[in-house]
């Protein structure tokens, strides 16, 4: 994303995937995720995303609920599972990434949302290079060090190791939550 919002190729086709499902049916809200990462903006991903959506006039404003504290895919599953259960009637979901990162999105949500969830992973197109590959496998590798021992869809638990052990979250990297 651009300082001022505009959205990267991936994230404008990964977005595009979204609303296509969304227009036929396939959900009745889009949950957009993603904190404001830059330096030099205060948009958050989730607002981007959510300004494209509504911009393609298949998508109201009413539609989007924004997990805007996600600063990863672990984020991502951890803070849309806070927003289905609230919802209280929600079970299943269509999470939408791109190609080269649904393996590992498929088992980070499955385990963040639990055996009570049913989650879909689609991924829109890409032309991952190498370096994105070899990360995927890597990132994998330290999603499920940092939850070892943790079971699925134990919110507690898991956010508790979000908070103490994941460098995006326990101020390693990022400031911490």
């Amino acid at each position: 994303m651009s300082q001022d919002g505009k959205l990267n190729q991936e994230s404008t086709n990964r977005v595009e995937l979204a609303i296509d499902h969304f227009a036929e049916g396939a959900a009745p809200f889009l949950i957009t995720c993603g904190w404001d990462y830059r330096k030099d903006s205060t948009i958050a991903i989730s607002q981007a995303l959510a300004d494209y959506a509504i911009e393609s006039g298949k998508v109201t404003s009413h539609s989007i609920l924004r997990a805007n504290q996600s600063r990863d895919t672990v984020g991502d599953a951890f803070y849309s599972k806070q927003i289905a259960n609230s919802q209280k009637r929600w079970s299943d979901f269509l999470i939408v990434t791109s190609d080269y990162h649904v393996n590992r999105t498929r088992e980070i949500f499955q385990f963040v949302f639990g055996p009570r969830y049913k989650t879909d992973v689609i991924g829109s197109i890409t032309e991952p290079n190498d370096q994105q590959k070899s990360g995927e496998a890597n990132s994998l590798s330290a999603f499920r060090k940092t939850f070892k021992g943790i079971q699925p869809g134990d919110d507690e638990s898991i956010y508790r190791r979000l908070c103490e052990d994941h460098p995006f979250y326990n101020g390693d990297i990022h400031p911490k939550i």
